[in-house]
């Protein structure tokens, strides 16, 4: 799903596209939208960290290990296309930046600040919670009708732990903060955000709260 943003103020405008993680096809939506901008500069709702060890699976791939609920995830989502992990949208981003030496920015928050938010938020209660809603999450009824359903309302039925919901709500705000620090400083109409599904529609209104708006709503 592509956005143009535009900032009154500023008159700036932002590319902003979200894919549902998983689907191979969202991955080759990132690839045709990187090869019209060409790009100076992606930002990418993952950390740092999360870039450069996606460049390292890419340069030698390995086997890795899924969650429970990732292989959940990848089940439920995969009657909307191929799926593959590590998410399409993010590895057509990182390659893009490995074959042209651009810039990638992680939107997300660092690792240590994660963990450590992960650990001072999540309860004992919410762990076990977490744990034991593994059987109801594979057999609920989602009611989507397309895969930006399912992104949807599958981020809302893991997040009914309060812990979780949280921990989301911190890293979107840090996101918001890390795209309008760059805008102020780093502006070029080319650039783009390549978006997790599960984050668009609350990262966009925080967006929007600092002035942006879909240029063609």
């Amino acid at each position: 799903m592509f956005n143009i943003l535009y900032h009154e103020d500023s008159g700036q405008e932002l590319n902003f596209y979200s894919g549902v993680k998983g689907l191979v096809s969202h991955g080759s939506k990132v690839k045709e939208l990187l090869a019209g901008l060409s790009p100076d500069v992606l930002l990418i709702t993952i950390s740092q960290e999360e870039i450069d060890g996606l460049a390292s699976f890419i340069r030698e791939p390995f086997e890795m290990n899924l969650s429970d609920y990732e292989i959940i995830y990848g089940v439920r989502l995969s009657k909307y296309g191929e799926v593959m992990t590590p998410p399409p949208i993010y590895v057509e981003a990182v390659k893009y930046l490995m074959d042209t030496g651009k810039t990638g920015i992680g939107l997300d928050m660092p690792q240590e600040a994660f963990d450590s938010l992960y650990s001072e938020t999540m309860k004992t209660r919410h762990l076990i919670r977490h744990s034991i809603r593994k059987k109801r999450i594979l057999n609920h009824d989602f009611k989507d009708t397309d895969e930006y359903e399912f992104s949807e309302n599958w981020i809302r039925r893991v997040n009914a732990v309060k812990g979780l919901a949280k921990i989301d709500d911190a890293r979107l705000n840090y996101m918001s903060e890390r795209i309008r620090d760059f805008s102020a400083s780093r502006y070029d109409p080319r650039n783009l955000v390549v978006v997790d599904y599960e984050f668009h529609k609350p990262l966009l209104a925080r967006l929007e709260s600092q002035g942006w708006a879909p240029k063609n709503p």
